[in-house]
């Protein structure tokens, strides 16, 4: 049986980035994916500034080179206003074939044992945790994706409708406007939005996405939710459909148990504002590997304790504005006051895609704009 320090399962970008945390903490790391690299993931693309922070703390700085920076953001509300403006930090757009498989070799490149596998049966034992009855490791971090196996092995089930989202992701030729990403939402189906990211290669990453609520969402449905709100989109020049699912924050399971801890999309960590994932992907895996390769037999308590720190606070403020977010005119006077107050728009874009928090200043803004409307 080969037995490593530690075993993580999935090797996206949370994967990747616990097994470049676990080895730089000195363990040894097996890293197990059911696909070969590059692979593509249905996702939106979209790499924010707060992603390059954390890959940089690793050692990686090549994840988004050769792509071209976006340097502004187009919000537009449910009743139809709009805000564009700067993004504090420009952000990209790097297909996750791409992108994947640049953390994948930097993880390689790191002393990581990359290994095709599926992983079906996880046994844990007092001094090490047991896969497929060949493969041991003193800690696993489950990083396997929505439909994670480490989290149902852990016994918990998948996010409930209301905090669960479904999107469907293709990629089209570019417009010839401004670079900007843009997000529009609706207000039918709410909450639920259809963005355009910019690649730099004459394509954009296009796509539609919105929450279950208990009814089934077909193909269809999610079709033309896409073309309704981009309708410039020629349905015979969009490639690549994938459909995908989104499990939110707003609904976690524990981050583990003794020495099984789970990062990602695994732990349900989507922005429930967004649907942003890699941010959090990156900085939970990061977490979730430095925990298991330091504290083996008491990884899951480490691990968090780490994210409580790390990110406690601005989940709970997330899942606040999600919650306010229910009523599509609470969106269309945070777009208002994003429009008046450029600290406002700043305060959205990090609680969107980075760690931010909401403050009470932003608070009374969007309450004016309320009265306004």
């Amino acid at each position: 049986m080969d037995s490593y320090d530690v075993a993580v399962i999935g090797a996206g970008p949370a994967g990747a980035s616990a097994a470049l945390a676990a080895r730089r903490a000195g363990a040894s790391v097996l890293l197990l994916d059911r696909s070969d690299f590059p692979r593509d993931k249905a996702c939106g693309d979209g790499i924010a500034a707060h992603t390059l922070d954390v890959l940089a703390e690793l050692g990686v700085r090549d994840a988004v080179s050769g792509f071209a920076p976006v340097p502004a953001l187009r919000l537009v509300a449910p009743g139809g206003g709009q805000v564009t403006r700067a993004l504090p930090r420009p952000a990209y757009t790097v297909p996750r074939k791409v992108f994947d498989a640049r953390l994948v070799a930097a993880a390689v490149a790191a002393g990581a044992d990359l290994r095709r596998h599926t992983v079906r049966r996880i046994e844990s034992r007092p001094d090490r945790v047991v896969l497929d009855r060949m493969l041991s490791a003193r800690a696993v971090v489950g990083a396997d994706g929505a439909g994670s196996v480490v989290r149902r092995a852990l016994g918990h089930g998948n996010n409930p409708d209301g905090h669960l989202a479904i999107a469907i992701r293709g990629y089209a030729p570019a417009g010839n406007g401004p670079v900007q990403q843009q997000i529009i939402t609706s207000g039918s189906g709410w909450p639920a939005y259809a963005w355009s990211f910019p690649i730099g290669d004459g394509r954009a990453n296009i796509g539609y996405g919105e929450v279950l609520r208990g009814t089934p969402v077909s193909r269809s449905r999610l079709l033309d939710g896409l073309h309704t709100l981009l309708p410039e989109l020629a349905a015979d020049t969009v490639t690549d459909l994938r459909a995908h699912h989104l499990p939110l924050s707003t609904s976690r399971p524990a981050p583990g148990r003794n020495r099984i801890v789970l990062a990602g999309d695994a732990l349900s960590l989507i922005n429930p504002f967004t649907g942003e994932g890699i941010f959090y992907a990156v900085l939970s895996g990061a977490l979730a590997g430095t925990a298991a390769a330091t504290s083996p037999h008491r990884a899951a308590d480490r691990y968090a304790h780490a994210l409580r720190r790390r990110l406690g606070r601005h989940l709970r403020h997330s899942s606040a504005v999600a919650r306010l977010a229910r009523r599509p005119v609470m969106v269309d006077a945070a777009i208002r006051a994003a429009q008046s107050d450029q600290r406002v728009f700043g305060v959205m874009v990090e609680l969107g895609l980075g760690d931010g928090l909401l403050d009470l200043r932003t608070l009374r803004k969007i309450g004016r704009g309320l009265v306004v409307r």
